[in-house]
């Protein structure tokens, strides 16, 4: 289930919330190994992707949303405002404004170098359109759960309930319900 953290992103003062002035089409969030295909190591981050259709209305537009990135106890470990870049025009005569990007760096290692950060866990954000000096918002808090550091690097903590027992030299460990026994050879 999950949780939505005390410390959340908070409305803007002022922005008129209005569903028809801002619409997000795509997003995700997820944790990537930076390095995984291109080097030696190990480059944790949290990647975002929005895309967003707002009305072309107005000579000059922003887009922009207002993010918070939290640890598993629902810290705050990031918050920033990170523009949103117009891609294109939309056939209903919108504009198409989008961000996909590291948002969080966390925990890596490189020969002869590591460095650690709070394993991200979760991903806020809040979207904002401003438009001839009024802000727009559609007015909803969106989140995104990561998976931990340790899904990744394979080296996390067990947990509790798979940890296997292991059985003295000649007897065989008593199985899990429905696991048929792990063979055993004793060597003398």
């Amino acid at each position: 289930m999950a949780t939505i953290p005390l410390e959340s992103v908070e409305p803007r003062a002022g922005a008129v919330p209005n569903r028809d002035m801002v619409v997000v089409l795509e997003e995700s969030a997820t944790k990537i190994d930076a390095k995984a295909g291109g080097g030696t190591g190990l480059d944790l981050e949290t990647v975002l992707s929005v895309r967003a259709w707002v009305p072309r209305r107005g000579d000059v537009r922003y887009c922009w949303f207002d993010l918070h990135v939290f640890d598993d106890c629902d810290r705050v470990i990031r918050s920033e405002t990170l523009p949103l870049e117009h891609v294109g025009e939309a056939q209903d005569g919108g504009d198409v404004f989008a961000f996909e990007g590291s948002i969080y760096r966390g925990t890596g290692a490189s020969p002869g170098s590591v460095w650690l950060a709070p394993d991200a866990r979760k991903v806020q954000y809040r979207v904002y359109y401003e438009v001839d000096g009024t802000v727009f918002t559609d007015g909803l808090l969106r989140q995104h759960e990561v998976a931990p550091d340790s899904a990744l690097t394979h080296c996390g903590p067990p947990s509790r309930n798979k940890r296997s027992k292991v059985a003295p030299a000649g007897h065989r460990a008593v199985p899990s319900v429905g696991l048929p026994p792990l063979p055993v050879s004793v060597s003398r």
